[in-house]
């Protein structure tokens, strides 16, 4: 039985995606298929099309790597019973009607829970969760810049920050963003398109500076930040949405007893297993208990697909994206 699928089949800008009728997946014995309702879309999937990611992938191919839907078949091997609503983690292949997924990336939810909300939960919340969580050890009362808040990155880090007691110092470089960041509960705005963003920074902490970074972003705006932080202070590097990967002067570390912590959940999450599971439990704990809603911004059909991911590219994308199938 055939399938729509977006298919990457030549490396290039997203405007050479195709939509094409394909073979559903499928499945081995330790797989569930998938029938997606919803798929979330980040700025790595518009690189890997490109062949600019870590991972540089042979076409034919269909990108997506967190979806929403029900389980519609699985393997003998499988204990998830046909029917259960999921959010998946595939490798690959998101972007489809149906995929198939290893039922270890699979996380079972209530079948009301949101699908374009259980779309958008895995790679930035996960991301954001794990970076404040375990690499930062985010204590209640700390302050917490956002560089790139309006971002899928920097919106799931500011509503995080709420649930664990942060306060946050939000950067963007527009009106239209700093609006956006202001309704999911950002806590200050800093223009870095039209101040200086350490002396900004340093005068919103009352010279102290602040405890923790996160930098999705990269470029200069990362020396700035890293020039913002208090005493023992954590600079957390997510990415360089901007294309610039910065240098660092290490002598910044030593006299601000500042840390530069890497943060790649992607290769997290497949060495620690057990710790991925609760952390997922308690984001979706949070869902349910109403601490956190997640509504994405910017909802595209399966056929604007190659939209969605050139908005990351021209950094237009506000918020978070899903492609509703």
């Amino acid at each position: 039985m055939n399938m729509k699928a977006i298919v990457c089949t030549k490396l290039g800008e997203p405007n050479l995606l195709e939509i094409q009728e394909i073979d559903k997946p499928k499945i081995a014995e330790n797989e569930v298929l998938i029938k997606v309702e919803a798929a979330g879309v980040n700025f790595p999937d518009a690189l890997l099309v490109q062949g600019k990611y870590q991972i540089v992938m042979d076409p034919p191919f269909t990108p997506g790597n967190e979806v929403c839907g029900f389980v519609e078949d699985k393997g003998e091997k499988v204990n998830i019973p046909i029917g259960t609503k999921v959010i998946g983690i595939p490798p690959i292949g998101g972007f489809a009607e149906y995929v198939a997924v290893n039922e270890n990336l699979v996380i079972p939810v209530k079948n009301n829970f949101d699908s374009l909300a259980g779309a958008s939960l895995p790679i930035n919340y996960g991301t954001s969760y794990y970076a404040l969580k375990r690499r930062a050890n985010a204590k209640n009362g700390e302050t917490l810049l956002v560089l790139g808040a309006s971002g899928g990155i920097g919106t799931s880090t500011i509503q995080l920050a709420k649930v664990m007691g942060l306060h946050t110092i939000c950067a963007v470089g527009s009106n239209e963003k700093a609006d956006y960041v202001k309704s999911l509960g950002a806590d200050e705005i800093v223009r870095y398109d039209q101040v200086d963003l350490k002396e900004t920074v340093k005068e919103l902490t009352d010279g102290k500076g602040v405890d923790i970074v996160i930098d999705p972003v990269g470029g200069e705006a990362t020396e700035q930040a890293l020039r913002a932080t208090a005493f023992n202070g954590r600079l957390l590097v997510i990415g360089f949405a901007n294309g610039s990967i910065p240098k660092i002067s290490l002598n910044l570390t030593l006299v601000k007893g500042v840390s530069i912590v890497g943060v790649w959940w992607g290769r997290w999450t497949n060495t620690a297993p057990t710790e991925t599971a609760e952390d997922f439990q308690e984001l979706i704990s949070f869902i349910e208990n109403d601490k956190l809603k997640i509504v994405p911004k910017n909802n595209y059909k399966l056929e604007e697909t190659s939209v969605a991911l050139e908005n990351f590219l021209t950094r237009k994308n506000i918020g978070k994206t899903v492609i509703s199938i």
